[in-house]
């Protein structure tokens, strides 16, 4: 495998090096579980089936979660918030409080966050 694809990613590209902060890295201890998206400073937006009897951290301002960056926050997840229909195939989103605000919203983190109606949009067209 070459490129993007001997990273783990497939279709796609690596990204410019903290170029997407809201990005997050939902981890059970050091081991990266799943994917989720800053929506506030103390709120993530994720998949319900991430969830698991562990206690999950958010690792945020990572662009290498296998190297510690300086960048990088650790917190862990104060409460669990998945959508009241969720089931194994429906309704598959949940949010995520965090024990601790986020600290990353500097001007270019404002210029380059996603707005409510672009993950509106992801999370209709993904339920569909």
């Amino acid at each position: 495998m070459e490129g993007a694809s001997a990273s783990g990613i497939v279709g796609g590209r690596v990204s410019k090096p903290h170029s997407r902060p809201y990005m997050a890295s939902l981890q059970f201890g050091k081991h990266h579980s799943c994917g989720g998206i800053l929506i506030r400073e103390d709120f993530v937006l994720t998949a319900a089936h991430c969830k698991d009897q562990q206690e999950m951290t958010v690792v945020l301002g990572a662009h290498d979660i296998t190297k510690k960056e300086e960048s990088q926050q650790r917190i862990q997840v104060a409460k669990y918030y998945p959508h009241p229909k969720y089931t194994k195939y429906d309704y598959d989103i949940m949010l995520l409080q965090v024990s601790q605000i986020l600290k990353i919203f500097t001007s270019k983190f404002t210029r380059n966050f996603i707005s409510i109606q672009t993950i509106l949009y992801i999370v209709v067209i993904n339920s569909v």
